[in-house]
């Protein structure tokens, strides 16, 4: 159940609150009215108590109840957003999570590679499908090293090449 709902049943129980206490104060007039009758017009008790004023504390208690009831269940309708802040935090947690096991794998398999090769296997993952000779700007690695280097990691079967005009996309086979 969420707070909307707790929200709206809380105002349900404010009204039936209201209802039960103002029943009552129609029962505690009417038994006012019965006893000034049997009195000859006076609501004053042998006590010297008006039998109004007992009725109009006892709904004044149903009121103020009342109040803080509707009060309460309007706060969980349209202000307490502590649940869907709390949703969107975990969200955000678990997606860093999944992300920095990613790099984590990423990182563990870059790491048998030597400099130039992790700076071109990096290229790629940032960039699949990179064109050659953005690579090669990229890394700053000269022409042909790049091209024995794509061919070697092409072989153990790390990257693919596609021919795409002059030049060839790049792409990594497996993937993170």
């Amino acid at each position: 159940m969420n707070q909307k709902q707790i929200g709206i049943l809380i105002i349900i129980l404010a009204v039936i609150v209201l209802g039960v206490f103002y029943f009552i104060k129609v029962q505690q007039d009417n038994v006012a009215i019965d006893f000034s009758k049997l009195n000859n017009g006076s609501c004053i008790t042998n006590e010297g108590v008006c039998l109004h004023e007992n009725a109009n504390f006892t709904f004044n208690i149903g009121l103020a109840i009342f109040t803080f009831l509707l009060a309460l269940g309007i706060y969980l309708i349209y202000f307490d957003k502590t649940q869907q802040a709390l949703f969107h935090h975990q969200k955000e947690v678990s997606s860093a999570l999944k992300e920095s096991k990613k790099n984590e794998k990423f990182d563990a398999f870059v790491s048998g590679f030597n400099e130039d090769e992790q700076k071109a296997i990096k290229a790629i993952q940032e960039q699949d499908g990179i064109l050659q000779s953005t690579l090669r700007y990229r890394t700053g690695i000269s022409k042909s090293s790049l091209s024995l280097l794509l061919k070697s990691l092409e072989e153990r079967k790390i990257i693919s090449r596609k021919v795409s005009g002059k030049t060839n996309k790049v792409f990594l086979q497996k993937k993170f």
